[in-house]
């Protein structure tokens, strides 16, 4: 029997795509989009993990593309992890209704994201899901990431559900396919129209 719905935050219920931001973030300094947009294969991980902040992470981009002199500039780098932090606040309300609908018809509600401090400091209060989830797995704050077995088994163990007692939405294939992999019930994230209709099937696939 599901007993519990699993949201990333991420192209699920934020509006953003990834590397959204990076043309401003050319206009601000210059550099091209596409060596911001190279962030998420190098150091992002490490933002996400908690070890290390968004202008260091930004810092260290520019560093080792040889853009020596932006790569010194604090508040130009300040100015960019915020542009960045920002393009992820906007969220789907159709999604985070749906969500606490879910919850509210008496399932649990669980969020698991990489996800940084940052961000958690500035927009979780005015984010519903994060507010009202059963239990809210940020990888900052335990020091894992996405697609480490060991998230999965603690965004379960702090619902309290196995894993064949959730389902997992995710924009990315590989978060996906590591969940599946332990048994969770996991889906990629198209849109809600779809989304709905995975949940459904799967319900009564497991009454």
């Amino acid at each position: 029997m599901i007993k519990a719905l699993i949201l990333d935050f991420g192209n699920v219920i934020s509006k953003t795509n990834t590397g959204d931001c990076a043309d401003e973030m050319e206009k601000l300094s210059g550099v091209p989009a596409d060596i911001f947009r190279s962030v998420y294969e190098k150091y992002r991980f490490d933002f996400d993990r908690g070890v290390i902040n968004g202008a260091e992470m930004y810092r260290l981009l520019l560093e080792d593309a040889g853009y020596t002199k932006a790569a010194v500039d604090r508040p130009l780098l300040e100015k960019i992890a915020r542009l960045d932090l920002e393009s992820w606040k906007d969220i789907h309300t159709d999604v985070s209704d749906w969500a606490l609908g879910i919850q509210k018809a008496g399932y649990k509600l669980g969020i698991l994201s990489n996800m940084p401090y940052e961000f958690l400091d500035l927009y979780e209060k005015n984010i519903p899901p994060f507010v009202h989830a059963d239990y809210a797995c940020f990888s900052c704050r335990v020091k894992l990431i996405k697609p480490e077995p060991a998230i999965y088994e603690d965004c379960l163990r702090g619902l309290g559900v196995k894993a064949g007692e959730a389902v997992f939405f995710d924009d990315i294939r590989h978060n996906i396919d590591a969940a599946l992999k332990l048994g969770i019930n996991a889906f990629v994230w198209t849109g809600l129209e779809q989304g709905k209709k995975d949940w459904d099937r799967c319900i009564k696939e497991n009454a």
